[in-house]
């Protein structure tokens, strides 16, 4: 799950009536001339070198301030409070960092976000007035009704980020009524207004933002704002110390903590005021979160309903104070956790009862070291550990807290992918495989559950994927969004895809996040071929009862007559309650080609015997 409360900070300055008719302007670099000159001059808005603002914020339930310093063209600071939720971005001109709500300070070394960071800088530079400019293109394009006001459009676009700005400028007085800023993965709708005279420039001093495709509201309105005022600039640089909120209990730099590997995911004990349950561990999650129904059985109040991306779609998000809690040889003090509701959906699949999931909140504090065919993870001090192995290191750049690193398939489809524990399989981003027609090539189509819902995917068999200097013969990958539009974590179109745990557990990992790096070694289990489905049949339990969740066309389970929603009563004759449960039942259908199974199903209340015979199916 990614989740990140993405502020709007822009101060728009906007513009004093003109008296130029709207038909006489077609030129969008003569728009942006005139809409510099009503705003009070150039010159006059060139030399707004520094600002300060204070501003409260309204966003999902939640209230809490922002406080803004920046010093043109490429140092700023920006401090958002939201009692539950805290969060402090800053640039020094030569970093960029984060330190969330839980105090961990990250770096900034996502390309994108460099990208993007250097285009503003330029912005703030005012390139984008140079006709010649060798970044920016300006165009004008048409009028459009924003609110009831006939607007200019005028599109910003740069080829060094891959980000549109749009501006809707009034044509009657030219305030700027509207911003978009589009990039791959999401966009930001802001409407201003509320325009004031500060030193003779004017400013808009409230924003009404949506991002997209989220659906997260936010209300900014400035309540101080200065400009030319005195900044140390010891505010831009980041913490010189970092979050240390956790103690290894036995003494020492590391601890070894078994785990179990089920299903293809990681699952490890937590307690949690004496309680002891079941979490996952998983890199794809940007938060640390709990069960909503587990957070109410601990009487933990919870705050705000946030959107956050889940694999399959958006999910609501709330937030509380976790107590402090344990894992073998870890102690760590209280936690700000995210909220989301998922037991229910383990339980269904799996029939494990899982209560939460330790993501970037738990893993950040150390290097991990992940050992799949052994069952074992160990958790380092990241201020003492020196790896001394023979694996691969690869740089790791962290997107929204989120590892990304490079991959290839077949040779052909390489990119930058999301490193993710919590993710069963590799998966191809749905715009990616739209724009490379992947749903074409043969395979099995099925049904996969995240955080946001039901996830439609087409599973198919490749050559090759190389990852770490080493190649996995014959992968199978799914690509996401098929047979239809694709909401959520796996919509995104920065990356290629997400790499999961069919490729991680012929592996050793080490995730190595104050370094933002990956080791990668070979593990016990490289060479090993592990089965998949030979059924086409996905049971689950949605209650006290094992039923048909999906039957993928073409397949054996087609073929034998089986239909979603069957009650299964029976297999060869032993009553469905005598076996392990839906994990025997999934290890049962990937027994050899040619295993015969006897079902016996219930219909529309009719009984009825179904003959199943495993083949190979990619």
């Amino acid at each position: 799950m990614k989740l990140r409360i993405l502020v709007a900070l822009a101060l728009v300055c906007a513009l004093a009536p003109v008296t130029r008719a709207a038909a006489d302007i077609t030129d969008p670099y003569e728009v942006l001339d005139r809409y510099y000159e009503a705003m009070g001059g150039l010159d006059r808005v060139k030399a707004e070198q520094t600002r300060h603002f204070e501003a409260t914020l309204s966003v999902a339930g939640l209230e809490g301030t922002i406080h803004h310093w920046e010093v043109s063209p490429d140092r700023s600071r920006s401090e958002v409070d939201l009692v539950v939720f805290t969060q402090t971005t800053g640039d020094n001109g030569k970093v960029a960092w984060e330190v969330d709500m839980n105090g961990k300070l990250r770096i900034e070394q996502d390309p994108n976000v460099l990208a993007r960071r250097e285009v503003g800088r330029r912005l703030a530079l005012f390139e984008h007035l140079d006709r010649a400019s060798d970044i920016f293109t300006v165009s004008l394009e048409g009028t459009e009704q924003v609110e009831g006001a006939n607007c200019y459009v005028i599109r910003v676009a740069s080829a060094a980020d891959d980000v549109e700005r749009v501006w809707y400028i009034d044509v009657s007085d030219l305030l700027l009524r509207k911003s978009i800023d589009i990039q791959l993965d999401i966009q930001q709708h802001a409407i201003h207004s509320d325009y004031r005279d500060v030193n003779g420039v004017i400013h808009a001093f409230r924003q009404d933002v949506e991002m997209l495709p989220l659906g997260q509201k936010q209300v900014i309105v400035t309540t101080l704002l200065e400009t030319n005022v005195d900044i140390d600039p010891a505010l831009f640089e980041p913490p010189s110390e970092d979050a240390r909120d956790f103690v290894f209990t036995e003494g020492g730099d590391r601890a070894e903590v078994p785990c179990r590997y089920i299903e293809r995911h990681i699952f490890l004990p937590v307690i949690v005021d004496y309680d002891r349950s079941l979490w996952v561990l998983d890199s794809g999650a940007s938060a640390s979160v709990i069960d909503r129904d587990y957070a109410e059985s601990l009487g933990l109040e919870l705050s705000g309903e946030l959107k956050g991306q889940g694999a399959g779609n958006t999910v609501d998000v709330a937030f509380t104070t976790l107590p402090p809690f344990s894992v073998q040889g870890i102690e760590f003090e209280e936690q700000q956790v995210a909220v989301i509701e998922f037991v229910d959906l383990f339980r269904r699949v799996s029939d494990l009862e899982v209560v939460g999931i330790l993501g970037y909140d738990f893993l950040s504090r150390f290097v991990t070291r992940v050992d799949y065919a052994n069952n074992m993870l160990t958790f380092y001090d990241p201020e003492t550990f020196e790896y001394e192995g023979d694996g691969t290191v690869l740089d790791a750049p962290l997107k929204e807290n989120l590892f990304t690193v490079a991959a290839t398939v077949d040779g052909v489809h390489t990119g930058r992918w999301m490193l993710d524990l919590g993710a069963g399989g590799m998966t191809f981003h749905a715009p990616y495989a739209k724009a490379h027609d992947l749903e074409s090539r043969d395979g099995v189509y099925g049904v996969g559950f995240g955080a946001g819902g039901r996830i439609h995917h087409h599973l198919s068999r490749y050559e090759t994927v190389e990852f770490g200097g080493y190649t996995i013969e014959r992968p199978c990958i799914s690509m996401a969004g098929a047979g239809g539009e694709m909401a959520g974590a796996f919509s995104g179109g920065e990356l290629v895809g997400n790499l999961g745990n069919t490729l991680f557990r012929h592996f050793v990992l080490y995730l190595d996040y104050k370094n933002q790096q990956v080791v990668v070694e070979k593990g016990d289990d490289f060479e090993t071929e592990f089965p998949w489905d030979r059924s086409g049949l996905q049971l689950w339990r949605p209650d006290k009862v094992c039923k048909v969740l999906y039957v993928s066309p073409g397949t054996p389970a087609e073929e034998a007559g089986f239909q979603e929603n069957d009650l299964v009563l029976t297999i060869n004759g032993i009553d469905t309650a005598r076996f392990g449960g839906l994990l025997e039942f999934r290890a049962m259908l990937r027994e050899e080609p040619g295993t015969e199974y006897v079902f016996e199903v219930e219909r529309d209340g009719r009984r009825e015997e179904l003959k199943l015979v495993l083949r190979d199916l990619l």
